[in-house]
């Protein structure tokens, strides 16, 4: 599944829910120090379930307008001080859309190609893909 992915990356999670521990059999593929994990493999039977808690498949401009209305939460859990501070990093998510390779945008925040670059923020669908007929 994270064929091609560096040892570490930059992806979209803005999820509420969050699985906390796995099924038996399953590898845990990904996590970091907000939600242990995500992404994972399942093997059940002759099954093989591949999982993130990340998405892969949003764009940069649905990311920002689910960080616009989520505004008020994102306050409440003391990840911005003002609305008005999420409203601008809603803004330059939706800037990085029109143009990823901005590396001033990259910089102000915080994030690399991997979460920049379509092609390579949907690496796990295009994986997905590619390796539908071996999965089943």
């Amino acid at each position: 599944m994270l064929k091609g992915r560096p040892p570490s990356w930059d992806a979209p999670a803005i999820h509420g829910d969050e699985v906390w521990e796995l099924p038996p059999g399953a590898t845990l593929l990904a996590g970091n120090a907000v939600t242990r994990v995500q992404a994972a493999e399942i093997r059940f039977g002759r099954g093989v379930f591949w999982g993130v808690q990340y998405h892969p498949e949003l764009a940069l401009r649905e990311i920002a307008a689910a960080i616009a209305d989520q505004a008020g939460d994102l306050v409440e859990a003391g990840l911005a001080e003002r609305e008005s501070d999420v409203a601008a990093r809603a803004d330059a998510i939706a800037s990085l859309h029109d143009d990823p390779g901005n590396r001033a945008l990259r910089w102000q925040l915080g994030v690399d190609g991997e979460f920049a670059e379509e092609r390579r923020r949907r690496r796990e669908i295009a994986n997905f893909l590619e390796h539908l007929p071996d999965l089943r």
